[in-house]
């Protein structure tokens, strides 16, 4: 089951947008957008969806609209889930977890020689947990359980000792609400019925755990919340016999009834005392440096304080974290499937770090499916995979965000898919993909091999569709064909840098010895031309666009690099200098 739509309104950059994610559970979606989109505002929405309601601050509004409604919704398999500020249909469905970098400047206030002087720093605020549990005894008294047995007390167990184990009891607790219905007419009559059957046996307790089980096994099969919570004590078993495990389950029943507050208790603190050695485990295992993090338990919660961000390095700083932030996710005591988004935190850790906290997802993936649940981890960054090759997960997917109104003509996913074919391609390469002041003519192969328009097939014609495509961008508000446009910009840097090349020697080795615009670039360089940056920075915008092949139909991440004020300002400038 996917999460096919998200739609924000009035939430930070975002004033109304709806975008189409198909986002896959136990996986990691890494959603694809250049800085300046709105990825921080997707998470401030969900982060603002975590209550009863959409509580949406006056500063997170759009361009601080406060009167202005803000809305968040969810298209999940087939159904349209909603929050706004009187609802908030999405968090009764799901966990939402958000992750991001929280480090906040601070300044301490030291006073020198009588004046109060401000010493900047920066501050990782403390991770906040959850509740504390203090440790709880049970309340049990073997001799009253024994007394019920009458001269077979020997068969009964010490429920102290034998669920000491606190993995048992985290799982006990899982099944409390079929420990409270053990209560009920059938299975507390079966138990009366059953301990008047071993006051009559004689022998070992082996052997009239042997015959109970014979006559009562089926019977408590056939009751589903007693075989709910006897499956949990027969696993943690370690050699006990079916009938401890039996018995075991009558004095939970018991306890359930007459002191259920101490028995939930006992239970919980098992699972909080594994949850914080797991977190202490954690934090051990990944600082590495001689300042550490530290947990602790202050007024009635668990924090994890950071030291001074300064004296971490960048990279420790955010895995740590980062760490601390999964560790709290997978850990939820709800069993609702999880919204988990993370804005950024992998695009400015190194290669090795990267590596580790993928392995901490995968992880956190591994939990979710053992428990049978769901987790939609969605990963925010600029970095594609396609060229950024640091995602290695197993279970991934790429979802680029923003305008897909954009598409790739037909005659573009053609030149560039096949611009290797021997017909076509050093023309192509020579006349069409970059500068020639030689009209090329294979109108032929563009249209009987290619079925391409014929008027593409010159190259000054080619030439003059790209132009109409730059067009179509600089205007705004149409559809135009992103890749067209990066090899109008490629073609015309090349033909303002030719015509500023005085000799035809000069002109000739530009033309045919110079392979590639960055080679054209530097050898007009070379002869005293001055090349503006501008010419060279764009480089990156289109070859990434014109040497893609395998993923042309990712029109939408061209797209939105050319939606770029800035981006644009420099492309005006590049093609008529």
């Amino acid at each position: 089951m996917t999460i096919s739509k998200i739609h924000i309104e009035n939430i930070r950059g975002f004033e109304k947008v709806s975008l189409t994610v198909n986002l896959r559970p136990n996986c990691t979606n890494i959603l694809v957008a250049p800085n300046g989109f709105g990825k921080s505002s997707i998470c401030t929405a969900f982060n603002c969806a975590r209550g009863s309601k959409l509580n949406v601050d006056e500063k997170d509004k759009h361009k601080k609209k406060d009167t202005a409604v803000s809305r968040l919704s969810i298209e999940y398999d087939g159904n349209t889930l909603h929050a706004n500020s009187n609802l908030n249909e999405i968090s009764g469905e799901f966990d939402i977890h958000v992750i991001k970098s929280n480090i906040e400047p601070k300044a301490k206030l030291p006073k020198i020689n009588g004046f109060t002087v401000a010493k900047p720093y920066l501050e990782i605020p403390s991770l906040d947990l959850g509740p504390t549990f203090d440790k709880e005894k049970i309340n049990f008294d073997i001799n009253k359980y024994k007394l019920l047995f009458a001269n077979n007390s020997k068969v009964v167990p010490n429920l102290s000792t034998r669920c000491d184990d606190e993995l048992f009891r985290s799982e006990l607790l899982n099944v409390i609400a079929s420990i409270d219905k053990l209560k009920q007419k059938k299975s507390s009559d079966l138990f009366e019925e059953m301990i008047e059957t071993v006051k009559g046996f004689g022998g070992t307790k082996a052997s009239i755990s042997d015959k109970v089980e014979a006559e009562y096994a089926q019977k408590v099969d056939e009751l589903p919340h007693l075989k709910a919570v006897f499956d949990v004590v027969m696993k943690h078993g370690q050699g006990s016999t079916w009938l401890d495990s039996a018995i075991i389950c009558y004095i939970l029943m018991d306890l359930s009834g007459s002191d259920r507050p101490n028995l939930k208790k006992w239970l919980q603190y098992a699972v909080y005392s594994r949850r914080l050695q797991s977190l202490k485990d954690f934090i051990g295992d990944i600082n590495g440096a001689w300042v550490t993090a530290e947990i602790k338990e202050t007024r009635g919660r668990v924090l994890v304080n950071f030291p001074d961000a300064s004296s971490l390095s960048n990279g420790q700083r955010d895995l740590l974290y980062f760490g601390c932030n999964l560790l709290r996710t997978r850990e939820t005591t709800s069993t609702k499937p999880c919204i988990l988004l993370i804005d950024e935190v992998f695009d400015y850790l190194d290669d090795a770090n990267i590596v580790v906290a993928q392995y901490f997802m995968s992880k956190l993936i591994d939990a979710y499916r053992e428990e049978g649940r769901q987790i939609y981890i969605c990963l925010l960054t600029h970095l594609d995979p396609l060229y950024f090759k640091g995602y290695a997960l197993k279970r991934q997917q790429t979802v680029y965000l923003g305008d897909t109104t954009q598409k790739i003509s037909e005659t573009m996913r053609k030149v560039i898919a096949h611009r290797d074919d021997t017909c076509w391609a050093t023309d192509l390469s020579r006349h069409f993909l970059h500068y020639h002041p030689d009209d090329r003519d294979i109108s032929e192969i563009f249209n009987t091999r290619y079925g391409l328009p014929k008027k593409h097939g010159k190259s000054h014609g080619f030439y003059e569709f790209l132009k109409e495509e730059w067009d179509k961008c600089v205007a705004g508000g149409g559809s135009y064909d992103p890749f067209a446009v990066c090899a109008y910009v490629r073609v015309q840097i090349e033909q303002c840098t030719y015509s500023r090349i005085q000799t035809q020697p000069e002109r000739e080795k530009f033309l045919l010895e110079c392979n590639g615009t960055a080679n054209k670039l530097e050898f007009a360089d070379s002869i005293g031309i001055l090349v503006p940056e501008a010419c060279l920075l764009l480089g990156v915008v289109y070859n990434d666009a014109l040497h893609r092949k395998g993923a042309i139909d990712q029109s939408s991440t061209i797209a939105l690099k050319l939606r770029n004020l800035g981006l644009q300002s420099m492309m005006k400038q590049a093609i008529n200098w």
